[in-house]
């Protein structure tokens, strides 16, 4: 009967997740005093993630929700964002290869994570090539048209690369032209 009722706040807790922060985590704390319950323990990681910015804290309650149940789908989606935000990419890397390993787990939020972790290590063909999986496995427009979004944005990223290296050419050359027809004039 107490898992029955801890559901049904934890549902009522995410849905006043995105209006109502105060009835959401009122509803979390009674669920965590009582026995272990793997999506109360993600969603106060989320709060303590996204809300309050203390990784810490957060970090804390998505590994207890995983080690509740490592199955549950929604940790995966979320932990590897805040593990590129304490810039631990090699764990970021490992949970997102546990999250591949189940069947259940969306495997293009999967890919849009992993490019993530490549574009914060300046990793840009990298971060194309997961996108491109993410486009691939994606199962709705509106996800793939974001995912177009972001290939178009990391693009810019690379050909903003290209052209500060061919200015920096053009002026070297320049630069070299000058000091030779100077040379000539003396």
């Amino acid at each position: 009967m107490a898992t029955y009722t801890n559901d049904i706040l934890y549902l009522q807790a995410l849905d006043s997740y995105s209006y109502d922060l105060e009835q959401c985590v009122q509803k979390l704390q009674y669920i965590l005093g009582g026995e272990d319950h793997a999506g109360a323990n993600y969603l106060m990681g989320r709060i303590y993630h996204e809300q309050m910015r203390d990784y810490p804290k957060a970090k804390e309650y998505y590994l207890r929700a995983l080690c509740i149940d490592h199955e549950y789908v929604q940790t995966y989606y979320y932990y590897p964002f805040l593990l590129i935000d304490l810039c631990d990419y090699k764990e970021a890397e490992h949970v997102l290869e546990v999250g591949f390993s189940l069947p259940q787990t969306d495997k293009a939020s999967l890919y849009f994570a992993q490019a993530c972790i490549h574009e914060k290590q300046e990793q840009f063909k990298q971060a194309k090539k997961s996108l491109k999986a993410a486009k691939h496995a994606a199962l709705n427009t509106s996800f793939r048209y974001f995912i177009d979004e972001q290939l178009r944005r990391i693009e810019e990223k690379i050909n903003v690369g290209k052209k500060s290296k061919k200015k920096k050419a053009k002026r070297k050359n320049k630069t070299t032209t000058n000091v030779k027809f100077n040379s000539l004039l003396d």
